[in-house]
């Protein structure tokens, strides 16, 4: 596994260096490390990652600037669930990587992202690819926007008249980002939903959040994931040191899932958390009460595990 760990990066730095010749600033590789250990009345579960992200051009100009920049990106994550029932297995692997390049009003996007008791493997139920074209509408000072559209190489769940599973999908590509003094707002609409949102974004005191949802996995409430925290942040926009650390209180629904071999075979683990969290910039510690978990069998087998608490710690450090 290591192996394949090590030959996506060095693909990635490789595709990197093929397309970043147009921007004129200097490139970022930011190296991240995490940990986050659940503990339930029924249930434990550990969980690592690592990843890397390589940049060049700015990422975040303002909305007034076009941007013309590159992002490509890789996330590998295992969870080591402690409880496991018969048949089914006790470590999972998730890998997402994204390849982001913006030229102008132009956008182009690559994914890859696989979820499955084993990494890449197990058929299209546990995988998903894609390539997509975006044009930036609009954008101005305070509104951008790009649309366009994604074809994604996955199971897709619609069968064919000779029972076939369609293999792709063509898909919209909306994002959206709204910026006042007031409020952020932020719509992405590529393989996932996710609306991301920070009311009082130059204040101290600050609430920020995002919803996330898959739109084809939507069976009730408890799909729709979101977190919302409450911060302090130590330093005002105009310090010296700059806007990289505070204190929150949030509240959040998170959780994951996985495919196995077996078609028609998951495992999904949900909960509820009310937690605090200090953030460095370079370092993220978070820990909280866990309530109203919940673990789920082949989709519609459902198993409360209690309630609980979780730590998590996330290094990231930009080179």
């Amino acid at each position: 596994m290591k192996k394949i760990y090590c030959m996506v990066i060095m693909l990635a730095a490789l595709q990197a260096a093929a397309f970043a010749e147009e921007s004129t600033k200097d490139f970022s590789i930011i190296p991240i490390l995490g940990y986050e250990y659940l503990m339930f009345d029924g249930q434990k579960i550990h969980s690592a990652n690592e990843g890397i992200i390589f940049t060049k051009g700015n990422m975040m100009p303002t909305l007034s600037e076009e941007r013309n920049s590159l992002m490509i990106g890789g996330v590998f994550q295992q969870f080591f669930i402690s409880e496991v029932r018969e048949g089914y297995e006790d470590i999972y692997h998730k890998i997402e990587l994204m390849a982001d390049r913006k030229i102008k009003r132009h956008l182009f996007l690559g994914l890859l992202s696989s979820e499955a008791a084993q990494p890449i493997y197990g058929g299209l139920h546990t995988f998903a690819g894609g390539l997509g074209y975006g044009y930036e509408l609009i954008r101005n000072e305070n509104v951008s926007l790009t649309l366009g559209g994604i074809l994604v190489v996955t199971d897709t769940g619609l069968e064919l008249s000779d029972g076939m599973v369609l293999p792709v999908a063509p898909l919209p590509v909306i994002r959206f980002d709204a910026q006042t003094s007031l409020f952020n707002i932020s719509f992405e609409f590529l393989k996932n939903i996710k609306v991301g949102f920070t009311f009082l974004p130059e204040s101290k005191i600050r609430l920020t959040g995002y919803l996330f949802a898959n739109p084809f996995m939507l069976r009730s409430i408890d799909d729709l994931l979101f977190d919302t925290t409450l911060w302090y942040r130590f330093f005002s926009k105009d310090s010296n040191m700059g806007d990289f650390a505070g204190l929150g209180l949030g509240f959040k629904n998170h959780g994951f899932g996985f495919a196995l071999p077996e078609k028609g075979k998951y495992y999904e683990a949900y909960y509820h958390s009310v937690y605090g969290i200090l953030d460095l910039s370079f370092l993220k510690l978070s820990a909280g009460y866990v309530l109203n978990s919940r673990e789920i069998y082949d989709v519609n087998i459902k198993n409360n595990i209690g309630n609980g608490f979780f730590v998590n710690a996330m290094l990231a450090w930009q080179f």
